[in-house]
């Protein structure tokens, strides 16, 4: 500091200290002269009187005078006075932490990042500078977030070589991708999308014909930088497209969004403000946390983990917790209820997005009582079915969770309205509703090996399987009635169906169709649509057959409050008659369902399904025969071979009174239930699905739920 400089800070600190206190002396003088009686003003009929300030009040300036004047005697703060103990800011810089540091890495033979690694004193410096560095963009636990990757996995744009690594830390990276956007004609960018997401194998609402078009645009436009595997070129930072890593999400959307704007990812370079040896810590602590991870997941049984994947599809985990289009497992499917939308959550290992901070009770605790780490649980999450499944099972699915990738996708804000979005409430809905008898799994079948069959499909249907959720009607407040289990219910704008025995075994369900129902999709007995497709595709589908054939024994045999009556008798439903066919409505019939489903109704491979012995035909409520005519239908893209073809709505080609007396038409001969249908079965119908935005469209489409209203209930 020059001369001028130092004379004019002292100056004005010597100033500012005798002004202040001859600015408490006077008030000090003066106090005496207080009057506590006297009212100096009144505010609001408040008086303010002349109160004299209190001896602590001086007392405590007095104080901090004295320490002022002390730390001006010691320290530097009066111009280029550095005080009598010599203090110097550097004195405070972790000279010490460096120096052991230093020394600390100085006395590894071979300082690779793995014997780095090893040192705790090395990692713990590590940690804490990843914390000031790095932790602001790859979260504190180095899982990364959305644009920043996930550090301590072993999936490295650029290598996971110590070489690698540290270039990274001390040099950054700078990769950019174009977007395709103005170049690309858009069907080509969503083809492409499809093929990318299919290449994890994750069920998809796209034809074989779009993912190849997109293989082929991908091979034309992207194999350069990606190679023609789409396995990525770690020596431009490339990215591998093929697996579940996905830097900036992997949703089709995300995808999409991606291609059509490209991306400039920046990683500044830390050699200018950090040490090689401080470089060198930080390095040792992401490969500590990287082996810590890969020992964590190594020392689960390969067994366990196979067996946990299989029940997480058996028990549908995948199909609810994941958005449509989304990543696998990451949350974001929404669920319409009276009281407002609930999304599902992210169950990935991410330790701020998904479930990584739950301990294995804290998994236990969501499937078996509905409580959260964060609060109470919705029952739109199946934990009274759940709530079933053995300790051993919930275990399995927890290890399998645990090692499947961290998705780094943010949970949504559910839109529950008030008290419903009170969680504390929801303890008192499981006080009121939540049945925890223990699941009886005892049969009188003839036979032991009946016995165990009926048993096994009870624990997978009540349990697992959860299709009382669904399938099962509900009260107001939203609980199931366990004296109508399997009775149907309204869901998204279609009926789950009434699959109770007695339904089945009138409508002609046999275990071998219901079977091949549940694990393809397709029988006899025609195909599955709508949200019974999604569970077949994302569940039922990954099944062994014995487990399937297991779950069709137990619904076709019945339990209690769902018992088939000795007078029930099965439909049976004649065809088209001679006397039919010359009928008006068999023309009407031959011109617009005829066409597809040919003229005698038996169906077209691979154009449409039967009708005839059609399980929804048959069934006693019309509703989804209804509900089709009006909103039309996409292929469920279950099986290449039997995808069929798309069904057009008949929402603005049939009048309600045309639609009511083909309806009843196609039901009493190709389904023998004979009880018409009217003008005011088709208008109610129609008028629900038209609030809540589905007539007129095909199946569920992957932006349907954003252009929707979230609030409405098709009920």
């Amino acid at each position: 500091m020059t001369g001028f400089w130092n004379v004019w800070v002292i100056t004005l600190t010597v100033i500012f200290l005798v002004f202040m206190i001859l600015v408490v002396v006077k008030y000090w003088k003066t106090n005496h002269l207080a009057d506590e009686n006297k009212t100096v003003d009144s505010f609001d009929n408040i008086d303010e009187n002349d109160g004299p300030p209190p001896r602590i009040m001086f007392i405590a300036y007095l104080v901090a005078f004295s320490c002022s004047i002390l730390f001006l005697i010691l320290y530097p703060g009066l111009g280029n006075w550095q005080g009598l103990l010599g203090w110097q800011q550097s004195d405070d810089t972790p000279r010490e932490h460096n120096v052991s540091l230093d020394e600390q890495i100085a006395s590894i033979t071979s300082p690779t990042l793995n014997a780095l690694a090893a040192e705790p004193a090395i990692t713990a410096s590590g940690k804490a500078l990843f914390q000031t560095h790095c932790a602001a963009c790859h979260r504190a636990n180095g899982q990364g977030q959305k644009h920043f990757p996930n550090v301590v996995d072993d999936v490295w744009l650029y290598g996971g070589t110590d070489e690698a690594i540290l270039h990274s830390i001390k040099q950054g990276r700078n990769g950019a991708m174009a977007g395709w956007k103005a170049i690309l004609p858009k069907e080509d960018i969503q083809n492409m999308s499809y093929y990318l997401a299919s290449l994890q194998q994750r069920p998809l609402n796209a034809p074989s014909v779009k993912i190849d078009l997109g293989k082929n645009a991908f091979l034309k436009n992207c194999s350069a930088c990606h190679g023609a595997d789409a396995k990525g070129n770690q020596v431009i930072g490339a990215p591998n497209l093929s697996d579940s890593t996905w830097v900036h999400g992997g949703s089709i959307e995300e995808i999409q969004h991606t291609i059509n704007n490209g991306l400039n990812n920046v990683m500044p370079a830390f050699e200018g403000q950090l040490s090689n040896n401080e470089i060198l810590a930080l390095g040792a602590y992401i490969t500590e946390q990287r082996i810590a991870h890969n020992s964590k997941i190594a020392a689960i049984p390969v067994d366990t983990i196979t067996k946990g994947e299989y029940l997480a599809y058996a028990g549908d985990c995948i199909a609810c917790h994941s958005a449509e289009g989304g990543e696998p497992f990451a949350g974001g499917l929404p669920f319409v209820t009276p009281f407002g939308t609930v999304y599902s959550t992210n169950i990935t290992p991410h330790v701020t997005e998904g479930i990584g901070d739950y301990s294995y009770e804290d998994f236990k605790a969501a499937l078996y009582d509905g409580k959260g780490k964060h609060g109470y649980l919705y029952p739109a999450m199946p934990y009274t079915s759940y709530q079933y499944v053995t300790e051993d099972d919930v275990l399995a699915m927890w290890d399998y969770l645990q090692s499947i990738t961290a998705v780094s996708r943010r949970n949504d804000d559910n839109s529950m309205i008030f008290p419903s979005n009170i969680r504390l409430g929801l303890l008192g809905w499981n006080i009121a509703f939540m049945d925890t008898s223990p699941l009886d799994l005892t049969s009188d079948a003839p036979t032991v090996e009946e016995t165990e069959i009926w048993s096994r499909g009870k624990y997978l249907v009540m349990g697992l399987g959860h299709c009382s959720e669904c399938h099962t009607p509900r009260n107001i407040a939203q609980a199931l009635e366990a004296d109508k289990i399997f009775q149907g219910n309204l869901i998204d704008g279609w009926n789950a169906p009434n699959i109770s025995s007695q339904e089945l075994y009138q409508d002609r369900w046999d275990v071998k169709s219901l079977t091949d129902f549940l694990h393809t999709g397709h029988s006899d007995k025609g195909s599955a649509f709508g949200g019974m497709a999604d569970v077949v595709k994302n569940s039922t589908s990954f099944m062994t057959r014995n487990d399937v054939e297991a779950m069709a024994t137990y619904l076709l045999t019945g339990d209690d409050n769902n018992r088939i009556p000795p007078d029930t008798q099965q439909l049976q439903p004649t065809g088209f008659t001679d006397l039919a066919k010359q009928s008006d409505m068999y023309t009407l019939f031959k011109t617009t369902c005829g066409v597809c489903h040919g003229e005698d109704g038996k169906g077209r491979d691979p154009i449409a399904p039967t009708l005839l012995n059609n399980g929804i035909i048959m069934h006693s409520d019309p509703y989804n025969t209804i509900a089709v005519t009006i909103r039309g239908l996409e292929p469920s893209y279950l099986s290449e071979e039997r995808n069929f073809m798309p069904m057009v709505s008949f929402q603005n080609i049939l009048t309600d009174a045309q639609l009511s007396d083909l309806i009843s038409f196609i039901r009493q001969y190709l389904g023998d239930r004979t009880v018409p249908i009217t003008g005011n079965n088709v208008k109610d119908v129609r008028e629900k699905l038209q609030k809540a935005g589905y007539a007129g469209n095909f199946h569920t489409t992957p932006d349907m739920y954003d252009k929707r209203d979230r609030n409405i209930d098709v009920d």
